[in-house]
């Protein structure tokens, strides 16, 4: 897999301004990324062939644990020592 190039950072634009800037970027390439992949997934086949690469199809299996339900056939005392809790910080763009 290809490293990603480093970009130099825009000239006369506070990073904040950047910031947004990219992420609107980022937004627009995810829903593109989604279209292909709807078009992919719509061939119904499992390994479609392009030029320089190849995709398989795989179907995949999560199993999670439903919090909720859990709560309301357990009570939360019993469930509260297995809960982890984290922190993290966010950055929240808002225009000015």
């Amino acid at each position: 897999m290809a490293k990603a190039k480093p970009t130099p950072e825009l000239p006369n634009i506070h990073p904040v301004d950047e910031l947004h800037a990219v992420r609107e970027e980022i937004a627009m390439l995810q829903a593109r990324a989604d279209e292909i992949r709807e078009g992919l997934l719509a061939e119904g086949t499992d390994t479609i062939r392009g030029d320089q690469h190849t995709a398989r199809i795989t179907e995949t299996r999560r199993e999670v644990l439903d919090k909720k339900a859990l709560i309301e056939a357990f009570g939360e005392k019993i469930i509260a020592p297995y809960i982890k809790i984290t922190t993290y910080k966010t950055v929240k763009i808002v225009e000015n």
